[in-house]
């Protein structure tokens, strides 16, 4: 990262014999963002597989270049950065890849020393990954990826980090320091008064854990929004009752710095020339119904209801955020049940079997082709008078399976809390 000027690195691993990569190392980025990409087949588009498979390395220097050949990465993760992906190998052996990513430039490209160093670090890797298998001693991905963060070279001395935090809390606005999982390293008292709550349960939390009101998706998008592009970003949000505040967001690779303010109206604040501001209409767009509406098409390409409802459960749901789904295939004028997570044997039991002549959401979406949303029992019930709380659940998505133009079923995920969907498709048209 250091030789390149990489903002991001993943490192995959390729055990003998398997078809799957496993993430074993991140740098740059929380764990809990890459979970997505956690294991990525072999045959998937994704660039670190590409490189595996074709063993030479992969750029995509560009938004649009990310999305039209990685689609599921320009979905989940839709900013400015590019990606760069090679193989670790050592004669005929690939063990694995190594993916680099940065925010956009001008040019677009991979410079030489850039590739040079990939080329250098790939080597040496396929090589040591080789010598440990050869000494009976592979090396194997831990259940979940090592985080690896980069520490910052200047260590302060007492006496000047005491003057930091004088200075810190001398100032009027809120100043926070987020490590590079997103947690609380330091508050200020301006900011832990503005927010309502004391400086000590701040503390190596998340902020939108502690701090339910932030808990919306402007928050969450903002950060990774500047995880990914390591830009400043804005936004404004309300805590109750009245009272909104200015966030800005200005990433490192030591983690983020953030400043609070108060703003006296609820639309985003006037960013600076050099910010990017990350209004609602944008964030709500990320994680709400935007991936969502792309996913029946992404899940068409699955060779079969198993992956399909694998991909599902193991790259997307994290992602998403949904606690249950429920795979549904046309057959002889019903909906059958062909794969589900998350639900009750009873449950899956009463959604069997839907007629399509029903007037259900299960069945409107294969007639109508088109995705519905639903962010509380209460939005279902005034589209559907008669929809029963059936299963437990406080919010659905309601998404079209479609191959070669024709509607042949619909997956149906839902979740354990009303769930925000951005409009206009809360309800059926």
């Amino acid at each position: 990262m250091q030789d390149t000027g990489a903002s991001v690195a993943l490192v995959y691993l390729l055990l003998p014999g398997e078809r799957v990569l496993r993430l074993a190392v991140v740098s740059g980025a929380p764990v809990r963002l890459t979970a997505p990409w956690a294991q990525v087949p072999l045959d998937s588009p994704e660039a670190m597989a590409q490189a595996v498979r074709e063993r030479r390395l992969v750029w995509l220097g560009s938004q649009e270049e990310v999305a039209l050949r990685n689609p599921r990465t320009g979905l989940l993760l839709p900013y400015d950065f590019m990606v760069a992906a090679a193989p670790m190998a050592h004669g005929t052996m690939v063990w694995g890849a190594l993916v680099l990513v940065w925010p956009t430039r001008d040019p677009p490209e991979l410079g030489r020393p850039e590739r040079d160093a990939m080329d250098a670090f790939c080597s040496r890797a396929g090589l040591f990954l080789q010598q440990a298998a050869d000494r009976g001693l592979p090396l194997l991905p831990g259940a979940q990826p090592r985080a690896l963060s980069r520490r910052s070279p200047r260590i302060p001395g007492r006496a000047e980090a005491l003057a930091a935090v004088e200075f810190a809390e001398g100032l009027p606005m809120g100043c926070w320091a987020l490590d590079p999982d997103g947690r609380i390293t330091f508050v200020n008292a301006a900011a832990a008064k503005m927010v309502g709550a004391e400086a000590a349960a701040l503390l190596g939390a998340r902020p939108e854990k502690v701090l339910p009101w932030l808990s919306d998706s402007r928050f969450g998008d903002a950060y990774r929004a500047a995880v990914v592009t390591r830009r400043p970003i804005s936004f404004t949000v309300l805590r109750p009752p009245d009272q909104w505040l200015s966030f800005r967001l200005y990433p490192h690779a030591y983690g983020i710095s953030v400043q609070t303010s108060p703003a006296t109206t609820g639309q985003a604040p006037t960013a600076a020339p050099w910010e990017q501001s990350a209004p609602p209409s944008e964030s709500d767009r990320v994680i709400g119904a935007y991936p969502l509406t792309q996913l029946a098409t992404t899940l068409t390409e699955a060779a079969g209801v198993h992956e399909v409802v694998a991909q599902v459960t193991g790259q997307l749901m994290p992602a998403i955020g949904a606690q249950a789904l429920a795979l549904m295939a046309v057959d002889e004028g019903r909906l059958r049940i062909i794969g589900h997570r998350g639900y009750t044997a009873d449950v899956i039991n009463r959604l069997d079997a839907i007629p399509l002549a029903s007037r259900s959401p299960e069945a409107h979406v294969v007639a109508a082709g088109v995705p519905s949303f639903f962010a509380t029992f209460a939005d279902l019930k005034r589209a559907y008078p008669a929809a029963a709380s059936h299963d437990g659940k406080a919010a659905w998505a309601f998404l079209p399976l479609i191959a070669s133009g024709r509607t042949f079923g619909s997956l149906v995920l839902s979740y354990d809390q009303p769930h925000p969907f951005p409009p206009p498709q809360n309800a059926p048209s």
